[in-house]
């Protein structure tokens, strides 16, 4: 069968940035074990994972490349001793964990039984894949990690991106107020035809220097209960601004300024992993009260400690994505054989989602 797989080809020093090829590798159709799945892969959702987590994953056994893509729907093909979840035939959607072997951009893969969700009939095999990735990150940071409820002022950061419409619709779905923001026009026109009806959209464009006014000025002066970012600065001076984590191709708020949007109480849910806050930003989120959280979602399926919560929230996701209480902008769809040149230009995408189709 074929499989996509990704390989660092370059060592990475503090001025480069790893070069990664993506491939596709001839292997043979994997057998399922005790409490697995064998899928026939029938979309999944084209995703990055960096370096330095993928590194942090596998850490007992470093492998020569890695698996790519972990949102997947398709069709149970074979099942291992005492599954009882799910049948062959079934039609299912679910998340490969980050250290499984197997690539979800494949023609096969295997599911642990308990990462799976049942595929409602008229949700199509596209639209399953490419939602339930990001409404799995947006329900772990509004839920489990901000704990919103209805009236709570909600900023998410790059309100364009796939997670970030999720994140949209999820906490309006909850009653909450958002505000978001856009890079460009071509953002905010994006999400005023996918969501016609969310006012107070912030266009940073080319400085983010205008946020913390922005936001003020919606709050009444109070700031947002919540703040969900897509990433931050962390840097000023020009020497650090060079370090290859800080050069992006987008607008990126600094972290003093998103700290400056939050509220008394607020909780700010970031995915910046290597985030350091230094003894000036700790004492501003201490005289607001406020705390952070570090968002991984991927952490669900790495230890089973909480496999109930996580089971719920898949349920949850796919009837809110079969009912069209979320909705999903696949923004095209590409084979197999063409996933490779597609996941090597995908951190230019900012809207929409690419799905692999078999």
């Amino acid at each position: 069968m074929k499989t996509v797989r990704q390989e660092v080809v370059k060592e990475v020093t503090k001025t480069t940035t790893p070069k990664i090829n993506f491939t596709i590798r001839h292997v043979d159709i994997p057998v399922p074990g005790k409490g697995q799945v064998l899928l026939k892969v029938k979309a999944c959702a084209l995703s990055l994972v960096k370096q330095k987590i993928l590194g942090e994953v596998f850490s007992d056994h470093i492998p020569q490349d890695y698996p790519c893509g972990q949102d997947v729907s398709g069709v149970v093909e074979k099942v291992g001793d005492n599954v009882t979840h799910v049948s062959v035939g079934d039609d299912i959607v679910g998340t490969l964990p980050l250290d499984s072997a197997y690539s979800g951009c494949g023609e096969y893969c295997i599911f642990n039984e308990y990462d799976l969700v049942k595929k409602p009939r008229m949700l199509s095999y596209t639209e399953a894949a490419g939602g339930i990735g990001d409404c799995i990150r947006a329900y772990t940071a509004l839920h489990y990690q901000a704990r919103i409820c209805a009236g709570d002022t909600v900023l998410i950061i790059d309100g364009a991106s796939s997670f970030g419409t999720a994140a949209i619709q999820i906490a309006r779905l909850w009653g909450a107020k958002v505000i978001t923001t856009v890079n460009s026009v071509a953002e905010k026109s994006y999400l005023d035809g996918l969501l016609p009806t969310l006012g107070h959209i912030i266009e940073i464009g080319q400085s983010s220097n205008i946020l913390v006014s922005s936001v003020m000025e919606e709050t009444g002066g109070l700031g947002v209960d919540v703040v969900i970012d897509n990433g931050v600065k962390m840097y000023t001076n020009e020497e650090d601004c060079n370090l290859p984590s800080e050069r992006r191709k987008f607008t990126t708020p600094h972290k003093h300024d998103v700290i400056s949007c939050l509220g008394i109480a607020g909780k700010w849910v970031t995915s910046q992993s290597d985030l350091q806050l230094d003894p000036p930003d700790s004492q501003l989120l201490y005289l607001r009260g406020a705390s952070v959280n570090f968002l991984f979602d991927a952490a669900w399926t790495l230890s089973y400690a909480q496999q109930g919560r996580y089971a719920h929230i898949l349920h949850d996701a796919i009837d809110k994505l079969d009912r069209g209480n979320i909705k999903c902008k696949v923004v095209k769809t590409v084979t197999i054989d063409n996933t490779p040149a597609e996941l090597s230009q995908l951190e230019d995408l900012r809207m929409g989602k690419i799905v692999m189709a078999t």
